[in-house]
């Protein structure tokens, strides 16, 4: 009897559930913008990165009645669910449905996940670039880039929590929350950030070179004067975070501005990534990583090595003799 009536229930639940469950499909507005984003990411590693292939991350998009969920594979196969305003993450953890872009990693399972609110939300939510599609796309291939250095940069966050565990509130932009209320710091910092900037426009490759050797004069003298005792860790998450943004930044600014991407100018397409210009990791990452791709012509195999070369190992790569360009 027992078996009888539980066969009866899970029936009876199936035919409520499936009607949901069916409901959620993408529309086409949004499985064209998804599909687009991930075909931007394959030309990107594939043509401008030429990586070879890795495990693929677990993605996660949504809107305001359902998540989907997928593998990074050359043919995704959608899985939707409705929510009830939270979006269950693969960790175990959830997040409120609204305008989200991020990169995780569960430890306990050893898997990367992307997870982003699809345009809709975003368009909702008033947003400035809401509107633009290619924007977004650009906000997609920031975030999902991270994806491919979580396994890459282990190595580096392993010997920051050798000397302290990480905060679990840490994120890309904790050296600027921990340091920017120091004017000097700050000084210090927009300084590195204009040298840098000048460095990645200036036409005369001697010269972008010795400004570039200006900030790493200054990054290095900044990191030693605040980065020791109790605050030495920070010397790691510093050189970690500039990689992952600066990264990030210049996989959606290389796409924004190819001709079979974005098909911007190159001057528009930095525009667009630069924005307001809030964040030191992503202003200062960005022109970071325009001089190494300018000066250092193997920099994805460097920074995808057994041993990847950080941000900081590729500035110094850019100011080293005989790299011309």
């Amino acid at each position: 009897m027992r078996s009888v009536t539980l066969a009866v229930l899970t029936a009876f639940a199936a035919t409520i559930a499936s009607p949901a469950a069916a409901s959620c499909i993408m529309s086409d507005v949004e499985q064209s913008w998804v599909d687009g984003s991930l075909s931007a990411w394959s030309h990107m590693v594939n043509d401008r990165l030429h990586l070879p292939p890795s495990d693929p991350p677990t993605i996660i998009v949504f809107n305001d009645k359902c998540r989907f969920e997928t593998q990074a594979t050359e043919t995704p196969r959608w899985k939707g669910e409705p929510h009830q305003g939270k979006v269950r993450l693969p960790d175990g953890g959830e997040i409120p449905v609204g305008v989200a872009s991020a990169t995780s990693h569960d430890d306990k399972t050893g898997t990367t996940f992307f997870v982003m609110a699809l345009p809709s939300i975003w368009q909702a939510a008033g947003i400035p670039m809401s509107g633009d599609l290619n924007g977004l796309r650009g906000v997609f291939l920031h975030e999902f880039a991270h994806t491919r250095q979580t396994g890459a940069l282990k190595p580096a966050f392993q010997a920051a929590a050798a000397i302290q565990p990480m905060p679990d509130d840490l994120d890309d932009d904790g050296v600027q929350k921990r340091f920017g209320t120091d004017p000097i710091y700050a000084a210090v910092a927009e300084r590195e950030m204009r040298l840098l900037a000048e460095a990645a426009h200036e036409p005369d490759a001697a010269k972008a070179k010795e400004l570039a050797r200006q900030a790493l004069s200054l990054i290095e003298a900044r990191q030693q004067r605040w980065f020791n005792g109790p605050d030495a860790v920070w010397k790691h998450y510093d050189d970690i975070f500039l990689t992952m943004e600066g990264f990030g930044q210049w996989v959606a600014y290389a796409w924004l501005a190819d001709p079979k991407g974005g098909g911007l100018a190159q001057a528009a397409a930095e525009e667009k990534m630069r924005g307001r210009k809030r964040w030191w990791t992503q202003e200062e990452g960005l022109s970071l990583f325009l001089l190494v791709d300018r000066f250092v012509p193997d920099w994805p195999q460097r920074a995808f090595a057994p041993s990847p070369a950080l941000g900081i190992d590729l500035l110094k790569a850019v100011v080293a003799d005989g790299a011309q360009r």
